[in-house]
């Protein structure tokens, strides 16, 4: 094999060997922070919550370039931060083997932020876009990582401050590496079914989006990197074309002398094979991608796409993505017949975007029939996380 898909592998699927699909499950979810009646946050105050938890024993994760205490964690490796912006706060859950365990640590949180941020007449609300927008300041955090992304995204495309407007619910599955090729086609599929059980982040300029965060992320100069926001619309055999399809991602930033630096975007494949590049194998460490579907240095099947959802279903798409997961090959077979039943040509990034887009839904299939294939594959799901016997069939609601 070549040097760039030996790093690719290293870095991306190496971390998948000796892995079973055991149900173990980790979940990010992030939520706006809102003035209470309109207007900015102040964000001095909305900092004030670290220091807060940091005086009832959690302790300092990471600092920003200025010292700050920006990411907390406690003993079960649980993280609490902001996302790019003091607008956008986000709970960081560590793998359990049951999402219910999960969902009870984060009620744990949640009350206490609560109380915290409507002290200073504020609230985290349960959406994918803020619905304060337009007009509101960004009130970027000063983070390394960030500071680059923010510098990135000022190099073309739309909406360069958009992070800091939307919220997102990201599931972590451990999978067995000879089953992550089907597992990654599956919920690639399934893009546009988990668009209409969850969108939630409608637009703020009148177009009438359901989901309005794939178009953010898409038309800014993420948009414009190869192959590292949007939809997959592969489908992979095996570990080796699925590593393929990843030495076409793009890099657009690296480190040197412990500084960022930024550059026109290219593909991982050109970056590492041409000499030119001047690229290290740790280059890769500062890979960043935003598909909906994706991959982790964790070793990790990250499902990124779902918006934030309501506090009483907060975990909803986690859980319809685990239970997915647990009954994959009773999901492959429910897509592939209903693929088949209704004539569905058209590709994964097409399904979705009729979803997300506002568009009538019966240009992907009649009514019924999408209806039929929502409630069969949820009940699926569902299913799968009875026999668990963990209770977590519970949180897998929609509505």
């Amino acid at each position: 094999m070549d040097r760039a898909y030996d790093i690719v592998y290293d870095k991306f699927f190496r971390p998948f060997e000796g892995k079973t699909t055991a149900g173990r499950i980790g979940a990010e979810l992030e939520f706006p922070l809102v003035k209470i009646g309109g207007g900015d946050i102040d964000p001095a105050y909305a900092a004030g919550i670290t220091e807060h938890f940091l005086a009832r024993g959690w302790r300092v994760a990471l600092r920003g370039v200025g010292g700050e205490p920006l990411f907390i964690e406690n003993g079960a490796g649980d993280c609490l931060s902001f996302d790019n912006s003091y607008n956008n706060f986000e709970f960081s859950l560590n793998h359990s083997d049951s999402l219910t365990d999960l969902e009870a640590r984060f009620r744990e949180y949640l009350g206490p932020v609560q109380e915290y941020f409507r002290a200073g007449g504020i609230e985290l609300r349960g959406r994918g876009t803020n619905p304060n927008m337009p007009g509101l300041s960004v009130f970027h955090v000063p983070f390394a990582t960030y500071n680059m992304v923010q510098a990135y995204l000022r190099t073309g495309g739309e909406n360069p401050d958009f992070p800091a407007f939307l919220s997102s619910v990201q599931t972590h599955l451990d999978v067995a590496l000879t089953d992550l090729p089907a597992a990654y086609t599956l919920f690639a599929r399934l893009d546009f079914l988990r668009a209409m059980l969850f969108a939630n982040s409608p637009d703020w300029e009148g177009r009438g989006w359901r989901l309005f965060r794939d178009h953010l992320w898409e038309s800014s100069a993420f948009g414009l990197c190869p192959n590292i926001t949007g939809k997959v619309d592969g489908e992979f055999e095996d570990v080796e074309s699925l590593a393929d399809y990843f030495l076409q991602k793009g890099l657009f930033n690296r480190i040197r002398d412990g500084k960022y630096e930024i550059f026109p975007p290219v593909s991982i494949k050109e970056y590492f094979e041409n000499p030119a590049h001047g690229a290290r194998p740790e280059d890769i460490d500062c890979y960043l991608s935003f598909k909906s579907v994706e991959l982790t240095c964790r070793g990790t099947l990250e499902v990124r796409g779902d918006c934030a959802q309501p506090f009483d279903r907060a975990f909803g798409p986690s859980a319809f993505n685990l239970g997915v997961l647990c009954a994959r090959d009773g999901a492959k077979k429910l897509t592939d017949e209903f693929f088949r039943r209704n004539g569905i040509t058209a590709s994964n990034t097409e399904l979705r975007n009729i979803v997300c887009e506002g568009r009538d839904l019966e240009l992907i299939a009649p009514l019924p029939e999408l209806e039929r294939f929502r409630d069969d594959m949820t009940n699926l799901a569902r299913d799968a996380l009875a026999k668990r016997g963990k209770g977590e069939e519970k949180l897998l609601k929609t509505e």
